[in-house]
């Protein structure tokens, strides 16, 4: 019952809407001829060719037009007495008496006044776009909110690229200068966040090591066994064990190998024991140093580079905020155009044989026959 009232209210109100609609354009539409009436050669022209409205209207409207436009004031100051009176009752504002200044322009184009009858057309476009937001209309369909749409959109996107630009020049050179906006960065983002740059850091570490020791395992192998190898060589201990008769030679290769082995065998467990997780600790540890050094040590290096990453980092946006994006929709929706009519064009010179060919291609294909029920298809059988 409460939905069917509410609906029986809604459709009275759009009712009284399109009925003040008619009214405020009929107004508008008087006093438009009214001002052609008198300022331009109209007058003459209907006296000649027209008579008999131009007694009309010169004996019945012109000389009581203000009479007739205070009429239609009247309508108007009665509609916006209920519509505030409903306002209230219904407690649409926080206040009272708010309804007369959020509605300005109608209680404006109430005035009996001529400078003041242009308001009227304002209160026209709110009963439009109120009626647009109801979904009564879709004006988004014509073309004229197109156009008006179209240009809205350049004038935004250019204005606001400029005001963009002009923020991100001055940026620019406040951190050139010496902004403190970096050290702010360092003290008030990377400072707060060193606990989760050193989690970060320590946990890329043991996934390097683990990944790097299971690709290179061999070429370490390798590499610590060429290195033994050298510094056997150069060692005179084993160059003596060498020279030993029957045994010597023997027993240098053999302790040359159990050093490599034994030097592979710690370097190896010591690189798998990083990358394990039970040894986060120690990993993070050596993380926290390195994060600590990079942050003090290197304070004034780290806060150069900021400031020259931060720059560039502001004119690439520049770069991507001066291109004309609504250009570029132009150009797209322009060469859609053309593909579309070329399209069509070579459609309309094809000849008839060869749409007749395409049309199975771009459509759906031809369902296969059914055969029948002796296994032959229906052209296939005999005719009777």
């Amino acid at each position: 019952m409460a939905k069917l009232r509410r609906k029986d209210r809604d459709s009275a109100l759009f009712a009284l809407d399109v009925v003040m609609l008619a009214l405020i354009i009929s107004n508008l539409a008087l006093i438009l001829f009214e001002w052609i009436y008198v300022g331009t050669p109209l007058r003459g022209v209907l006296e000649d060719a027209w008579p008999a409205f131009y007694r009309f209207y010169e004996d019945t409207i012109h000389e009581h037009f203000f009479w007739i436009d205070l009429a239609f004031v009247a309508v108007f100051l009665a509609e916006l007495l209920g519509q505030w009176i409903a306002a209230i009752i219904e407690r649409r504002y926080h206040r009272w008496f708010f309804y007369p200044f959020i509605h300005w322009y109608d209680v404006l184009g109430c005035i009996p006044i001529a400078s003041f009858r242009f308001f009227r057309v304002l209160r026209v476009v709110s009963m439009v776009f109120k009626m647009q937001r109801l979904e009564l209309i879709d004006l988004t369909q014509t073309g004229l909110y197109r156009t008006f749409d179209k240009y809205r959109g350049i004038m935004t996107e250019e204005i606001s690229d400029r005001v963009v630009v002009n923020v991100l020049t001055d940026l620019q050179n406040e951190i050139e200068e010496g902004s403190p906006v970096v050290d702010r960065i360092m003290r008030e983002v990377v400072e707060p966040k060193r606990e989760m740059l050193v989690a970060a850091a320590s946990e890329r570490l043991q996934k390097a090591t683990r990944r790097t020791h299971a690709l290179y395992r061999h070429d370490a192998e390798q590499y610590i066994e060429r290195r033994i190898a050298e510094a056997v060589e150069q060692n005179e201990e084993i160059g003596l064990i060498a020279q030993m008769p029957v045994v010597g030679e023997r027993l240098s290769v053999l302790l040359e190998r159990a050093i490599s082995d034994i030097t592979f065998h710690v370097v190896n467990d010591l690189v798998e024991d990083l990358g394990r997780a039970d040894n986060n600790p120690v990993v993070g540890r050596v993380a926290e140093i390195s994060v600590n050094a990079v942050l003090q040590d290197g304070r004034e290096d780290l806060e150069t580079a900021g400031r020259e990453a931060v720059i560039e980092a502001l004119e690439l946006v520049k770069e991507q905020v001066k291109v004309q994006q609504w250009k570029q929709r132009e150009r797209e929706q322009a060469l859609e155009e053309t593909e579309v009519l070329e399209g069509r064009a070579a459609y309309r010179e094809a000849p008839p044989e060869r749409v007749a060919d395409a049309a199975p291609e771009e459509g759906n294909a031809a369902p296969e026959e059914a055969p029948s029920s002796n296994g032959q298809s229906e052209t296939d059988a005999p005719a009777r």
